[in-house]
């Protein structure tokens, strides 16, 4: 018994009529006959009452309707389940991302997401500062960001994945006397210019803090947001700086400078973020569960 044999049976039962329903399948009526008559042949009842006008149906072919409504609606419903789970892996997934992702290989993420969860989605990336994405997710502008955490993040609009808590460290000129230690206590450059990120910048609120909290506020001599520039603007002599691990390694290009870890170390806090709402699409659960699951760093 075939499916399509019990849709060509549904469409003889209700119209009562071979040749109205072979037009509404948009087969031959010699077709749909021989497919009626081969499905009474497989089961060795007669469904239907030929010699009456219009056709009926036999008592049997009366209980075979019923059961083959159910099978039909059935059918159809496991059908659209289908497109459903269909729907779900395809559309574009909306990321903001920053510049600064310390360890985090971002482009094996999305292509080892791509070949194992989801090949029919596509990434459309957007790069600005962590402060910026987070009023593009309020705005349903991305759908997720990876980025930096702000102090004034709010957990009450927000939903954070915490990913990585990457160490800053001190950059300096090689002439500089503290070059001879191997740590140096923030509080010893007090007296010290300073090149900053702006204000816009989630690292502008870090070191500041971090800064207050050794119990001074730093002279800043200029603002760059870039980390490939402030390491420039340090070999030139201009100030000393904060820079992430992972920002001196990718924006230092043989730059004459001299890196040091912190006495009482302080993070850039790296997490994937997105509104908390209360169900979201389903492209952006299977991403978050995919990094949560591979990527995902417990909080202490």
């Amino acid at each position: 018994m075939l499916l399509r044999q019990i849709q060509y049976f549904m469409a003889v039962a209700e119209s009562h009529h071979f040749t109205k329903a072979a037009k509404q399948l948009f087969v031959s009526q010699s077709a749909l006959s021989q497919q009626i008559n081969k499905l009474e042949e497989d089961l060795g009842v007669k469904l239907l009452d030929r010699i009456s006008h219009p056709i009926t149906l036999t008592p049997a072919g009366e209980e075979f309707y019923r059961y083959a409504q159910k099978i039909i609606a059935d059918i159809n419903h496991l059908e659209l389940q289908m497109q459903h789970y269909a729907r779900d892996n395809q559309g574009t997934l909306h990321v903001g991302v920053i510049t600064g992702l310390g360890k985090l290989p971002l482009t094996d993420i999305f292509s080892k997401f791509n070949t194992e969860i989801s090949p029919q989605m596509q990434f459309s990336l957007t790069n600005c500062l962590s402060k910026k994405l987070c009023h593009m997710l309020g705005n349903h502008e991305v759908d997720i960001a990876i980025m930096a955490v702000p102090n004034e993040l709010s957990t009450a609009e927000f939903e954070l994945l915490s990913l990585q808590h990457e160490p800053f460290m001190v950059i300096l000129p090689p002439a500089h006397p503290l070059v001879s230690q191997a740590q140096i206590n923030l509080k010893d450059l007090q007296t010290e210019n300073f090149i900053f990120p702006t204000a816009e910048n989630v690292s502008y609120d870090v070191f500041m803090a971090a800064c207050q909290k050794a119990g001074f506020t730093p002279n800043i001599v200029t603002y760059c947001n870039t980390p490939g520039q402030r390491i420039d603007l340090v070999q030139s002599g201009l100030g000393v700086s904060l820079i992430s691990e992972s920002g001196l390694t990718y924006f230092n290009h043989h730059a004459d400078v001299v890196s040091r870890t912190l006495t009482e170390p302080f993070y850039k806090h790296i997490a994937m973020v997105r509104r908390r709402e209360e169900k979201h699409p389903p492209l952006v659960d299977k991403f978050w569960e995919y990094i949560r699951t591979n990527y995902g760093q417990e909080e202490a």
